[in-house]
């Protein structure tokens, strides 16, 4: 065979590895991936089609057979590893096994970047030697969206760069898109995805807290305050501000939501008539009211069907005493698992201190109702609470399960109308905010109602401490296993191995 025909065999197989390690890299498929692979496959052929016809005056029928049989056996494990490596870039395979799913992105993150309309360009400041972390984050990022691409920049290398974009401390990342710019100090999911929820969106989401009538303020740093879930709205990068309908009358334009957390006084009936107007024509209202409400709540949330009862909601089951909890702080593990704000909750569970319990009314005109999440059958309404001695009455009490929370819908043209009301306010205080899964089911429940769907799931997981703690006793039993018993049979069995063989 010529030397020309042999490196026309190599030159093809050489084109064929070089067009998919070239998409490997990019990712892109293009004219010139084509012409490589389909030189490559000519010059493959060409070669094998000058092989065989000159095979008979080159070698014998034995070193025919031979060279033939590995020369395909070599074509077929190339071909084999094209195929993975091309197959590999297209699909992959990724399993994360700890408790916890620690090194997997969170639902909120995947549903953020799946959703991604806009590019999103990050560039992360980190020294060389530690930027390992950094990568196998954004690699996370980077896999889940076409729309997000980062750049690894080492300020001491490319000081010009770390100087264009202000950058003064290491670890920084710069998050892009169009003209929105944001800083991002802290290399964390949850700090990432923020960033990219602000850059990527058109309009800020304002949700109003109404004043004036003892509610709870987003001011407030003590544990009855609501300081806790302002700040965790902020976070959503939504505007949180006060309200007082006395003063101004009316509700803004920019408001996207209103929430009204448990008024300890009456509103006033030009306040109920604005704020029943607003959500008639198309508003959203969050309404958590508790036992001892004022009778104006009770008749705002007759005006979307839903009965407030006068009464304490008890659990007997004694779960929430494993968690220092009495029977008037229900905890709730069943949630309707079709509707957005509950649908990825499972089994968690959520506390709800001191709370009234809520009916559907039969009369929904027009309303879409779900009874969002209620208690278990182990507990009742129970109506005689201020006596300090709570029992049953099947003659005054509501047996479990208890509804907690409705959420109820109406769409009129192309305006949709939505309440979400609650019969407690205290599980999204600062005192148990961030007790189990109850500030997601706020957050979830904020972003349901300014129409932000994508940002409704569980938020970024934290890391567990799980220490393992050995007593001396396990130490020395380890010690002597490991070091000296498992050697020790090494041996034993090494040297009855080697006397048996010998004597055969």
């Amino acid at each position: 065979m010529k030397l020309l025909d042999k490196i026309t065999g190599i030159a093809g197989i050489l084109l064929v590895l070089a067009a998919m390690i070239w998409y490997s890299i990019g990712k892109i498929w293009g004219t010139f991936h084509w012409i490589f692979l389909i030189l490559g496959i000519l010059a493959v052929g060409y070669f094998l089609f000058m092989y065989y016809t000159k095979r008979e005056r080159i070698y014998s029928k034995k070193s025919l057979k031979e060279g033939s049989n590995l020369a395909i056996q070599i074509i077929v494990v190339l071909a084999i590893a094209a195929m993975v490596a091309f197959i590999s870039t297209q699909r992959h395979l990724r399993a994360d096994w700890s408790a916890n799913k620690l090194y997997s992105l969170a639902d909120q993150t995947v549903s953020v970047l799946e959703n991604l309309q806009r590019d999103v360009t990050v560039k992360a400041f980190f020294k060389s030697s530690e930027q390992k972390r950094a990568r196998d984050l954004l690699d996370e990022y980077d896999y889940r969206s076409g729309n997000f691409s980062y750049e690894l920049i080492d300020p001491d290398e490319e000081p010009q760069i770390t100087q264009k974009y202000g950058v003064q401390q290491y670890g920084t990342l710069i998050v892009e898109s169009g003209q929105k710019t944001e800083n991002v100090e802290t290399l964390e999911e949850s700090n990432l995805t923020n960033a990219i929820i602000k850059v990527t969106r058109d309009q800020d989401k304002v949700i109003y807290f109404l004043t004036g009538h003892g509610e709870a303020s987003v001011k407030d740093e003590s544990k009855n305050g609501f300081k806790q879930a302002a700040d965790a709205i902020k976070k959503e990068n939504h505007l949180v501000r006060e309200l007082n309908l006395v003063r101004r009358r009316s509700i803004p334009d920019s408001c996207t939501a209103l929430a009204i957390i448990s008024p300890k006084q009456d509103l006033f009936p030009a306040e109920l008539d604005t704020i029943q107007r607003y959500v008639q024509n198309g508003g959203k209202l969050l309404l958590m009211t508790d036992p001892e409400h004022p009778r104006s709540v009770k008749t705002l949330a007759e005006t979307f069907h839903v009965s407030v009862a006068n009464d304490l909601v008890i659990d007997a089951s004694g779960v929430g005493q494993l968690f220092g909890a009495g029977p008037a702080m229900p905890l709730v593990t069943t949630y309707d698992q079709n509707h957005a704000i509950t649908e990825q909750f499972g089994n968690t569970m959520t506390f709800y201190p001191q709370a009234s319990s809520l009916r559907v009314q039969e009369d929904k005109d027009g309303y879409s109702m779900t009874e969002l999440l209620k208690t278990s059958g182990n507990s009742w309404g129970e109506t005689d609470y201020k006596s300090g001695q709570v029992s049953f009455d099947a003659s005054a009490d509501t047996q479990g399960p208890i509804t907690l929370a409705v959420i109820a819908e109406k769409k009129t043209g192309d305006q949709k109308s939505i309440a979400a009301i609650f019969g407690d306010s205290d599980f999204a205080r600062n005192a148990y905010f961030s007790n189990q899964s109850n500030s997601d089911l706020f957050l979830n429940t904020i972003n349901y109602l300014v129409e932000e769907e994508d940002l409704i799931s569980i938020r970024p997981k934290q890391v567990d401490d799980r220490r393992l703690t050995l007593t001396q006793a396990d130490v020395s039993t380890l010690f002597y296993l490991v070091v000296i018993a498992i050697p020790v049979i090494v041996v034993i069995l090494g040297v009855v191995v080697f006397f048996r063989r010998n004597k055969a």
